[in-house]
């Protein structure tokens, strides 16, 4: 049995944020009953192509297929009565709702916090947003890119120049995902010990912030200043090198640990720079890191990477290969691991990137392909109580 196995979850989420945290309580067995509008758009307003006949591949398809697995999806027009009424009925039956819509949408829609705790009194209630629910920017349009921006990815992250750059993927989504799910377990948990529900609130630059917590400190609590990168190669503005990306004959290594300067010396047939006078110790380093990944370089052309990894690691060297994306999906450790699993869907087998933990005892599991648009409307209704001539009526009115 999976440990969420009892569990039922009423998702009102869209994009990523929301739809990720849901999936990981889907892949630990709750029921996620997905609320979708009648008619499927994507989030920019176009027809819903989530599962593409005519060989068409975009960003939001992977978007939905990436976050919508073990989910069932029911069809609502929650602005008409009886599209309302359907979700006030599986409010009472739910454990939880997640919704990641502006602060008091779900208020104007009958569906707030206040208004499911009348019809359910234990439920687990969790919003999240861009912001957070209240404050100067709580009505503004929160989006993973902004977050990053006003979180300080951009200065963590900035090019060697100094120019802010973002990070190349929705991380303050996933990371607001995972921060969500984690609230909602703890919830749950707090409920099966007291039998009292809650509001759980979680945004992308409160995810933002908390990711970068080991930098933060070191800011507000020193004079180190803004974070600097330095040099193109290098990984983190606050740790001197070698710690990054280095250019080798025909790739890159990636380097990761000033205690082994010696070693790595010895490996590259250079001189011992931890002995050099202009890199002897951690803030020499620091200050003079242009030089010093020079010299690594200039060395590191000489070889290939898989030359220079066999040579370190039989040294047990903190170093790696520069992967590319189709590098990393045949990588045999990422094999191994099964990090990629492959299902049944309406096109054919469709490749998913696994739960990224494992149980021994309640697995994570993909059971389902994410749903077709309104695929368990009629079975979600008769579960609270529609007859089949009803759900007919509620189709004809346009409210399912």
């Amino acid at each position: 049995m999976s440990v969420l196995s009892r569990v039922r979850v009423l998702d009102f989420t869209e994009r990523v944020q929301g739809p990720y945290a849901t999936q990981m309580l889907a892949d630990l067995g709750a029921e996620v009953i997905k609320i979708e509008r009648v008619q499927p758009l994507t989030p920019d307003g176009r027809p819903d192509d989530r599962y593409p006949t005519d060989g068409r591949r975009t960003l939001y398809t992977g978007m939905f297929l990436a976050t919508n697995r073990n989910k069932k999806s029911v069809t609502l027009n929650l602005k008409s009565e009886g599209g309302l009424e359907v979700a006030r009925r599986l409010v009472a039956i739910s454990d939880v709702v997640y919704e990641n819509f502006r602060p008091g949408v779900m208020d104007r829609l009958g569906l707030g916090y206040r208004d499911c705790v009348e019809l359910n009194p234990s439920i687990v209630y969790a919003s999240a947003s861009g912001y957070g629910p209240d404050g100067p920017y709580a009505h503004l349009p929160g989006q993973d890119v902004l977050a990053q921006a006003i979180g300080g990815f951009g200065a963590i992250n900035a090019a060697a120049d100094g120019r802010p750059m973002p990070v190349g993927m929705s991380i303050t989504d996933v990371m607001g995902g995972m921060n969500g799910a984690f609230a909602v377990l703890a919830a749950l948990y707090h409920r099966l010990r007291t039998g009292e529900g809650q509001h759980v609130h979680v945004s992308l630059l409160a995810s933002a912030i908390a990711a970068q917590s080991e930098q933060a400190v070191h800011f507000l609590n020193t004079d180190v200043g803004e974070p600097a990168r330095g040099t193109v190669m290098h990984a983190h503005p606050y740790i001197p090198p070698p710690y990054g990306f280095y250019a080798t004959k025909d790739g890159y290594i990636a380097l990761s640990s000033g205690r082994q300067i010696p070693q790595l010396c010895r490996i590259l047939g250079i001189p011992d720079l931890s002995k050099d006078p202009r890199f002897c110790s951690y803030w020499l380093r620091d200050r003079n890191r242009a030089e010093f990944e020079q010299i690594l370089e200039d060395a590191l052309r000489k070889r290939t990477t898989a030359e220079w990894l066999e040579l370190m690691r039989a040294e047990d060297l903190f170093a790696a290969p520069v992967h590319t994306f189709e590098q990393t999906f045949s990588d045999p450790q990422v094999v191994h691991a099964g990090m990629v699993q492959t299902v049944d869907s309406p096109i054919g087998p469709l490749k998913l990137v696994a739960p990224p933990f494992t149980l021994t005892k309640t697995p994570a599991t993909i059971r389902t392909a994410p749903p077709t648009h309104g695929q368990h409307t009629d079975e979600v209704l008769q579960l609270v109580g529609y007859s089949p001539e009803e759900i007919t009526k509620l189709r004809e009115q346009g409210a399912v």
